[in-house]
């Protein structure tokens, strides 16, 4: 009878090894591909905004780095299928509890990509009017006109219109003059372009007008249009 030789143990050692050492380097190579990309990604958003750059660059590098881990434990011969199955659950199951916080996360990234107003800025933003302090990646920030602070979250501010009050450098105040009507309506339109001119911060390469708006009860209703540079406006010292 002829007895069946055994096969070295060292072969299936050899090649378990080789597998680990394979597994290893394919998860050392998705992490330092992690650090490079994180790398080229904040190179490229030089100069954005930093919150955002960080948040791209932690993304992706996230993404090569699971990428090599999940390579990795397949050299090792780690059923790779089941796993992603239980971790697609897991993360539809965590993105359905939190959803709310996701779409705020979300809309607060798209509020510092498109910049529609920056710190210190005069806004309006739906019900509320106030100074911006500060923009997070869930809320916005800001003190009312009033006093109060307002904490609003981004999703909230994506679906609202934004009226911005200190994005532009000039703005045109209109002013309603009433006079009687025994008043001599072209002297006093005289009168009032002459002291539209003396105003403080008024343009004078804008269309400023002096018009008859309408008649009242008691008197005619004279407008002023006047434009004027954005910093000589008293009220908006607000901001600081």
């Amino acid at each position: 009878m002829i007895t069946p030789t055994p096969a070295p143990p060292t072969t299936l050692l050899a090649v378990e090894t080789g597998d680990w050492i394979r597994g290893g380097v394919t998860v050392a190579a998705g992490i330092i591909g992690a650090m490079a990309i994180a790398a080229v990604v904040r190179r490229l958003m030089h100069g954005k905004s930093q919150m955002v750059a960080s948040l791209l660059a932690r993304t992706f590098g996230a993404i090569v780095a699971v990428m090599g881990l999940v390579y990795g434990l397949n050299q090792v011969g780690v059923a790779i299928g089941p796993l992603l199955g239980a971790l697609g659950v897991a993360g539809f199951a965590v993105a359905f509890a939190l959803q709310g916080i996701l779409a705020n996360t979300l809309a607060g990234v798209l509020i510092q990509i498109r910049r529609p107003f920056e710190i210190g800025h005069l806004v309006k933003l739906g019900d509320y009017h106030g100074r911006i302090d500060d923009v997070t990646l869930r809320t916005v920030v800001m003190t009312s006109v009033t006093g109060e602070q307002v904490i609003i979250p981004c999703a909230t501010v994506i679906d609202e219109t934004i009226e911005n009050w200190t994005a532009n450098r000039y703005r045109r105040a209109d002013v309603i003059v009433g006079i009687g009507y025994d008043a001599d309506v072209d002297e006093a339109i005289e009168v009032l372009t002459t002291a539209m001119r003396g105003i403080d911060g008024a343009l004078t390469d804008r269309p400023n007008k002096v018009v008859v708006d309408g008649f009242g009860g008691s008197s005619v209703d004279i407008r002023l249009l006047v434009w004027h540079d954005l910093e000589s406006v008293h009220f908006l010292d607000f901001r600081h």
